[in-house]
């Protein structure tokens, strides 16, 4: 690599490592600056989201173990009704897990849409010198916003999907396979970003859908590898939140859930009752940074076209 190139690389990289300590010293200004509207957003609706999430894993974790226990018992039977039955048994728990995460798909939607767009006003606000108005906002962008929430489930999904059936077509072919799963996490990984910035500019611009995910990847160009380190911190933590909440339900007998299920999961709720808090906080902060994330890189296109400008 030529010396010139070598010192623009470092200089990237040493503005992005700026920008990225810049924007959590920030997050938390903003939090100091706007403590009692911030706590009315955790109280509210970040915690809540985080409890009903923690709460959902919980009462699905028996379920779950039930059907897999089923499943293989079904695939080792040697009695072909027998087999049968236990495929049944298992739709049968199928069914009733699904019926349980469509009860708490409207609750949790509502609040992750209610905690998307207070966090993001609140922060704009302080950004631009303005007043918080979560209510009168949400009036206004409240149809914009859920345009493009559903295009942003159904661009996740996608991109979740379609590495997951590719997996699964090369499965006589391990390298491949983690060729593929790499590049899907990849994509994945970026499409988060992407979307975190759609969902911002939707609150913010007169953008939605799939314009707004356009105008997100627009944005995120230049500074690409900043979004994928931010969309990777919130990842990691959540990683980190789910193997703790599966080791303590690990530690539960299934016999246990079974015979006293509201109890082992009051008992789970209180045991992670500080990951709740946490999460609940992350949530909620995440928005926060991806808005100073997304008003920095405004601010720079702004500066590159008045200079544009300016030179014409």
């Amino acid at each position: 690599m030529p010396t010139g190139e070598n010192s623009d690389h470092i200089s990237q990289e040493r503005n992005s490592l700026f920008l990225l300590a810049n924007i959590f010293l920030n997050s938390f200004k903003i939090f100091l600056s706007t403590k009692k509207i911030s706590v009315y957003i955790f109280t509210f609706l970040s915690f809540p989201l985080s409890f009903l999430l923690f709460l959902l894993s919980f009462l699905t974790f028996p379920l779950k173990i039930r059907i897999q226990h089923l499943e293989e018992l079904s695939l080792f039977s040697p009695i072909h009704v027998e087999s049968r039955h236990l495929l049944e048994e298992a739709n049968k728990e199928a069914k009733s897990l699904l019926f349980l995460k469509f009860l708490f798909f409207f609750p949790i939607f509502l609040l992750s849409f209610l905690t998307a767009v207070a966090a993001v006003n609140v922060a704009f606000s302080v950004l631009t010198n303005g007043n918080a108005t979560v209510l009168p906002v949400l009036k206004t962008v409240w149809t914009r916003v859920l345009v493009t929430i559903t295009c942003v489930y159904a661009t996740m999904l996608a991109c979740t999907v379609a590495p997951g059936m590719l997996v699964a077509f090369f499965e006589a072919r391990p390298f491949v396979r983690v060729v593929v799963a790499v590049l899907g996490s990849g994509l994945e990984l970026h499409m988060m970003a992407v979307t975190s910035l759609a969902l911002v500019a939707s609150v913010n611009e007169g953008v939605y859908g799939f314009d707004a995910i356009r105008v997100g990847s627009g944005l995120m160009e230049g500074k690409r590898a900043c979004g994928w380190a931010l969309s990777g911190l919130f990842v990691l933590f959540s990683g980190f939140v789910r193997g703790a909440m599966e080791a303590s339900m690990a530690a539960m007998d299934g016999s246990d859930f079974k015979r006293v299920e509201s109890t082992v999961v009051i008992g789970l709720l209180w045991d992670n009752v500080v990951w709740i808090f946490l999460y609940a906080f992350v949530v909620q902060w995440s928005f926060v940074v991806t808005t100073l994330f997304y008003f920095d890189l405004k601010k720079r296109d702004s500066i590159k076209s008045n200079s544009e400008i300016s030179l014409v």
